[in-house]
C-alpha cells in the first residue's frame, strides 16, 4: 500500500487542482495510483497529464516518416515508463519509472527536446510536491521564489550506481534513443547498413525487475551489429511482455527480409495501408529497393563499409547557440591547461563544426559521442591530449550533465 506522505501529497496535488472532497480510489502500488491521479485530473486547468504515445511505431520507423516523435516514443513504450506533460511546461516530458529502484522508489526524470533534462525526482512523492507547488504557481499562489526553494527541496541530481548502467529507466531510454534502428530501415533499402560494433557481451538472463527491457536494448544493439536475431536460450517469446515481444517480431521480420532480400512484410503492409502518409513513404521504400536489387545483393558485416548520411544544413536555433556558447568556454579552457593545442583563427570554424555535430544527436549520451569524435578528427585542431572519456568528461561537466 503506498505509505503515509505519498497519500499526503496525492490529497495535496487533488486540492491545488481544485478538485472537490476526496481522490477516488487509486490503484494499490504507488506507480499505478500516480498514473490513476493523473488520468483523472487531466482535464483540470494547469494540472500533469499522461502523454500519450504514437501507435504504429514500427511501421512508421521502417518508412522513414520523420513527421512526428516516433523513435522517442518507441524508446518510452521498450524502457517501460510513464510519461507525461503539462500544458504549461511546454517541451518538457516527464518520465516516471515503472520500475523501483533498490529503495523502492519510482524516480522521475525529464526530457527536453530529446535530451535529458536538469529536473529529476528520487521518488512519486517529491514529484508529487514539486508538481503541486507549480500548480499553485501557475494559478498565483506562489511566486517564483517559492517555487524554486521547494524545486531545490524536491528534486535531486540522480547520478548514483543505478543510473550508471541498464538498471536505470533513462539509460535504457537514451541507449535505445542512440541506437541506428531508424537509419537501418532506410540504409537497408539502398543495399547499405549502418556501421555497429558489437559490445561482446553476453544477454543478462535474470529475472529481476526490469529484465525485458534490459534484454530488449540488447537484442537491439545485437541485431543491429550482427543482422541476426536470437534469443538466450532460458528466455522465450512467449515470457515476455506485448511491448516487448513486439520488438522481437519486428526484427524477425526485418531479419528475414534481409537474407531473403525480399520487401519487408511491415513495408508491403504499411503500402496498403490506410495512412496516407506511411502508403506513400512505404512506395517510396520499395522503389529504392528494388533500384539496387537487381545489380546487387546486401553484403555481409564484414564487408560493408560504414553508412552515414550528409548532416542536415547548420543553422542556428537557441539550443545551438547555448551550446556554441558552452563549447567556446571549454575549449578555452582545455586550451589554457595545455590539454588542446589549437590556431585561434581556426576557432569559430571548429565551434560550427562541433555545433553542428552535437544538434544532430539523439540523446545527451549521443551528442556527448559525437562532439568528442569530432573534436578528435577535426582538421582545425593541431593536437589533443587527453582520452576520448577524458574529453566526454570534460564536455559534460562544461555543458552542465
Amino acid at each position: 500500500m503506498p505509505h503515509q506522505p505519498f497519500l499526503q501529497g496525492i490529497q495535496a496535488y487533488w486540492d491545488a487542482l481544485g478538485q472537490p472532497g476526496q481522490p477516488p480510489e487509486l490503484g494499490e502500488s504507488r506507480i499505478d495510483a500516480f498514473v490513476d491521479l493523473l488520468h483523472v485530473t487531466s482535464t483540470a486547468a494547469h494540472g500533469f497529464r499522461l502523454l500519450e504515445t504514437l501507435e504504429s511505431t514500427y511501421a512508421a520507423m521502417a518508412v522513414g516518416d520523420s513527421s512526428q516523435p516516433w523513435r522517442l516514443h518507441w524508446a518510452l513504450q521498450v524502457g517501460e515508463v510513464e510519461p507525461f506533460v503539462a500544458a504549461d511546461l511546454e517541451g518538457l516530458i516527464f518520465l516516471a519509472d515503472t520500475i523501483a529502484d533498490p529503495e523502492g522508489m519510482h524516480r522521475v526524470y525529464t526530457l527536453k527536446d530529446g535530451m535529458r533534462g536538469d529536473l529529476e525526482f528520487a521518488d512519486l512523492t517529491n514529484a508529487l510536491r514539486w508538481m503541486t507547488a507549480q500548480v499553485q504557481r501557475a494559478k498565483g499562489e506562489l511566486d517564483d521564489a517559492q517555487l524554486q526553494d521547494i524545486q531545490s527541496e524536491a528534486s535531486a541530481l540522480l547520478d548514483d550506481d543505478w543510473e550508471k548502467g541498464p538498471t536505470s529507466a533513462l539509460y535504457i531510454v537514451e541507449e535505445l534513443l542512440d541506437t541506428p534502428l531508424f537509419e537501418a530501415w532506410d540504409a537497408i533499402s539502398r543495399g547499405q547498413w549502418p556501421l555497429v560494433e558489437s559490445d561482446g557481451t553476453d544477454a543478462s538472463v535474470d529475472r529481476e525487475d526490469g529484465w525485458q527491457r534490459r534484454l530488449s536494448l540488447w537484442l537491439t544493439r545485437r541485431f543491429l551489429a550482427t543482422r541476426s536475431l536470437e534469443l538466450p536460450e532460458e528466455i522465450g517469446v512467449s515470457d515476455m511482455d506485448a511491448v516487448h515481444r513486439a520488438l522481437v517480431d519486428h526484427l524477425i521480420d526485418f531479419e528475414q527480409a534481409i537474407h531473403a532480400g525480399d520487401v519487408p512484410r511491415i513495408i508491403d503492409q504499411s503500402a496498403a495501408g490506410d495512412d496516407p502518409t506511411l502508403a506513400r513513404l512505404a512506395l517510396e521504400w520499395i522503389d529504392r529497393h528494388d533500384s539496387w536489387r537487381t545489380a546487387a545483393s546486401v553484403p555481409a558485416p564484414e564487408e560493408q563499409d560504414d553508412f552515414a548520411e550528409e548532416p542536415p544544413p547548420f543553422q542556428h536555433t537557441p539550443f545551438t547557440r547555448k551550446l556554441l556558447q558552452a563549447l567556446s568556454g571549454s575549449l578555452d579552457r582545455m586550451v589554457e591547461q595545455g590539454e588542446l593545442e589549437l590556431d585561434p583563427d581556426r576557432k569559430e570554424a571548429l565551434l560550427i563544426e562541433l555545433v553542428t555535430a552535437g544538434s544532430d544527436a539523439r540523446s545527451v549520451k549521443h551528442m556527448l559521442k559525437k562532439l568528442t569524435s569530432t573534436l578528435v578528427d577535426s582538421e582545425h585542431v593541431e593536437e589533443i591530449y587527453p582520452t576520448d572519456d577524458q574529453i566526454q568528461d570534460r564536455l559534460k561537466e562544461d555543458l552542465g550533465g
